[in-house]
């Protein structure tokens, strides 16, 4: 199985279709990062997804292969999270429509998402980062561009608020 780094080399240098694969493989990661962000709203995770791959596709060329992909991925998600959290009054809420809809069965992670809705949107990701994909503190002030001590002072803060 080629490695990530092959991937995207093949995608520049042979064509879009080899970054299908790197789709698949990265999908339901990038998926459940949004939803874990998103207190488990569908149509945001789903938007927080295909933002990540279509800006990762358009900067694909300032990858660096030394790095890892996944992690470069969950940056870029936490960026278009970050935007879409500035546009999210633009959104009509769907309880206010009358178009059929499909809630998906979340009761497992309810319990989840209350426990962390008291939580700011940079301690949100912060907290899901290290306590649910288990990224080191140096990893997640890489990926939100933050200082390390930054990042132990917020988890820190995020414990007592959790508390």
């Amino acid at each position: 199985m080629e490695t990530d780094a092959q991937l995207v080399l093949r995608t520049l240098n042979e064509g879009s279709h080899y970054y299908g694969l790197l789709i698949q493989r990265h999908a339901d990661y990038l998926y459940g990062l949004g939803m874990r962000l998103t207190g488990g709203k569908r149509e945001f995770a789903e938007d927080i997804s295909q933002q990540t791959f279509l800006k990762s596709y358009s900067y694909l060329k300032s990858f660096d292969s030394q790095k890892n992909f996944r992690h470069w991925l969950t940056g870029i998600a936490i960026n278009c999270y970050r935007d879409m959290i500035k546009k999210e009054n633009q959104y009509t809420p769907l309880e206010n429509t009358q178009e059929a809809t499909y809630t998906p069965a979340l009761q497992c992670n309810r319990d989840f998402f209350s426990v962390i809705n008291p939580l700011s949107e940079d301690e949100k990701v912060i907290f899901i980062l290290k306590y649910i994909y288990e990224h080191q503190i140096n990893e997640i002030a890489d990926l939100i561009d933050m200082k390390a001590g930054t990042v132990k002072s917020k988890i820190s803060r995020a414990m007592e608020k959790l508390k």
